[in-house]
């Protein structure tokens, strides 16, 4: 009897936190609708170029952009090589839709939406990732998805939006809506003075972690965190001829960062995590202005910039303000000399409470070896400590690409998941990637390596990857590493923050086998270490076959395996069972229009 009452309650529980996510899902649908609208406005007329939406703070001078205002990548951007007809990347486990290209000689439209549903049934061996009390189950997923891009004279931008409905057959109370997208568009309002920006995305990730970078993991929704972000961004540009440029603008943000079922606890043998939700807005005003090309090899940026937070917990109260002057003095057509200095003040409603008031200073270069290569490397102080900074993409001859980067900063989860609308764009199919260099970029607010933390936390991320792309095959190796410390805890937190450092080790693999059909494979090896916790081992291989069927109809076959060693409470010896395996068998297909 207390069984079946347990049983009850928890269904209860998850069909209440299922509503909460419907309604908070309406923010990023109503973002989806607006976009699609869009068309009415988009009038045509001299071309004007759009300039970027924000100030450069924290980086170097931007590179020049291309009509449009969207940065130029250092490269293609994508993993695959122009010529291949299947592409890697996206929401999808670990490869998203199938897309083929444009007929060859076709000119660019104006808009492109292609419109698409997809039918999957999967047969997941493990469905809850634990150790000890396997349940099995068939899922069948339904995933409607829109693909827009629009390169008008006046509008500019891309939507990739891909939500998902999971039907389980045994266990129907793990029934759910799987918000996944990314959109970004750029509008003129009056040429040559009043633009608009409009970014959002969505993602799913694992509340304790545990899975390789970069895949979809499959998990009982009481260990998902769904991640909605959106921002808009009015502002006036102002051009003193050759002398300057001026940018004043507003940014509206808000993030909403919460668990499918709240009330749940986390699977046998996860440590305790420190996740609360969280939703805030955001107010930022700014101005920006940057010297012109009268000054020669000599560029300078000012920019004063003040956000202050609407929200409950740590963003009560909350603000970030900013003033610094950023110098570029380029000493060859290859080389150039870095120098920012200027003041900051940061104060977050923590506990104990976060004030951060000092000097801002970085020296530093940028490097641009070559058309498709860039290299900003800097060394200074921000966010009340001192720390290195490095962005790249090197091209090896033109099949070969290096990529790294390194930072750090004091962030929360939330706050990391607002501030990458601001530092990404995304390619032609609608992935982010690094708006300086073009890299593709693993969302962290979808990266279910580490587990999800609400407080305050000095985070350091590094990743470098080697890649090639051939006529038939790509190949990537990456190295990353995520090391979380905590700073402070948010109010009310039931559970203090703890450290967490992740690093792992991957490579991709994928194959023409015909001109419709590619076969896509990969591996990867991970070791987490977590205060309070013993150490982690993760390992993950996969493999996918894509066919397109015909023009408009892909047929997918996947297959991955997951394991997972250790990661239970230092509060008792491991047990010899402490050793999750999870299989996951995937046949689907997708019809666009």
């Amino acid at each position: 009897m207390h069984t079946r009452l347990h049983l009850a309650a928890r269904r209860a529980r998850r069909a209440r936190a299922h509503r909460r996510i419907t309604a908070r899902s309406v923010i990023w649908g109503g973002f989806a609708t607006v976009i699609a609208v869009t068309p009415a406005a988009a009038q045509l007329e001299a071309p004007t170029t759009i300039p970027p939406p924000g100030p450069a703070i924290g980086g170097a001078l931007p590179p020049p952009t291309t009509p449009g205002g969207f940065s130029t990548p250092g490269g293609p951007g994508a993993q695959l090589s122009p010529e291949s007809r299947l592409r890697l990347g996206g929401p999808g486990f670990p490869f998203d839709t199938v897309v083929g290209p444009a007929a060859p000689g076709a000119p660019a439209r104006a808009w492109s939406v292609t419109p698409s549903i997809a039918i999957e049934q999967t047969y997941n061996d493990n469905i809850f990732n634990t150790a000890r009390n396997r349940e099995e189950d068939l899922i069948t997923r339904v995933t409607p998805a829109l693909l827009l891009g629009v390169d008008t004279q006046r509008l500019q931008g891309r939507l990739n939006y891909a939500p998902g409905f999971d039907y389980y057959w045994r266990n129907t109370d793990e029934n759910r809506i799987r918000q996944q997208g990314n959109g970004q568009f750029q509008g003129i309002v009056v040429p040559d003075l009043l633009f608009i920006d409009a970014r959002g995305a969505a993602s799913v990730q694992s509340l304790s972690g545990g899975f390789a970078p970069g895949t979809d993991p499959a998990v009982g929704r009481d260990n998902e965190v769904q991640t909605l972000t959106f921002s808009v961004s009015p502002y006036l540009v102002q051009r003193f001829g050759g002398l300057a440029t001026a940018r004043l603008g507003y940014v509206y943000t808000y993030v909403d960062q919460d668990r499918v079922d709240p009330n749940a606890p986390l699977p046998t043998g996860q440590q305790a995590s420190s996740f609360t939700p969280s939703e805030y807005s955001s107010h930022q005003g700014y101005l920006v202005v940057r010297s012109g090309e009268d000054f020669g090899r000599l560029a300078m940026q000012g920019t004063v910039s003040g956000t202050s937070f609407v929200g409950s917990g740590l963003y009560e109260d909350a603000y970030k303000n900013i003033g610094v002057v950023e110098t570029r003095y380029a000493f060859t057509r290859m080389v150039a000399g870095l120098v920012e200095l200027g003041y900051e003040s940061q104060h977050f409603n923590t506990v104990p409470e976060t004030n951060v008031d000092d000097v801002v200073w970085a020296i530093g270069t940028r490097l641009t070896p070559g058309p498709e290569s860039v290299i900003i490397a800097k060394y200074g102080r921000r966010d009340g400590f001192n720390s290195f900074f490095l962005d790249g993409t090197l091209a090896v001859g033109v099949r070969t690409r290096l990529s790294a980067n390194y930072s750090e900063r004091l962030t929360t989860s939330a706050l990391d998941a607002g501030d990458l609308l601001s530092t990404t764009t995304l390619d032609p199919l609608g992935n982010p990637v690094d708006a300086v260099t073009g890299v593709p970029v693993l969302p962290s607010f979808a990266n279910s390596f580490l587990g999800v933390q609400s407080g305050l936390f000095r985070q350091k991320t590094a990743s470098a990857t080697i890649s090639q792309a051939w006529l038939r095959d790509t190949f990537s190796f990456t190295v990353s590493q995520t090391d979380r410390t905590p700073v402070a805890d948010a109010p009310g937190a039931t559970t203090r923050g703890f450290s967490q450092k992740g690093t792992s080790f991957s490579i991709r693999w994928a194959r023409d086998l015909a001109e419709t059909t590619r076969l896509t494979s990969f591996a990867q090896y991970g070791i987490t270490t977590s205060s309070g916790a013993n150490d982690s081992d993760t390992y993950s291989a996969g493999l996918v076959l894509a066919h397109q069927i015909n023009p408009t109809l892909t047929g997918t076959l996947s297959y991955r395996v997951s394991i997972r060693e250790g990661g239970t409470s230092t509060g008792g010896q491991p047990q010899s069972d402490d050793r999750t395996v999870q299989n996951v068998i995937t046949a689907g297909i997708r019809q666009s229009f």
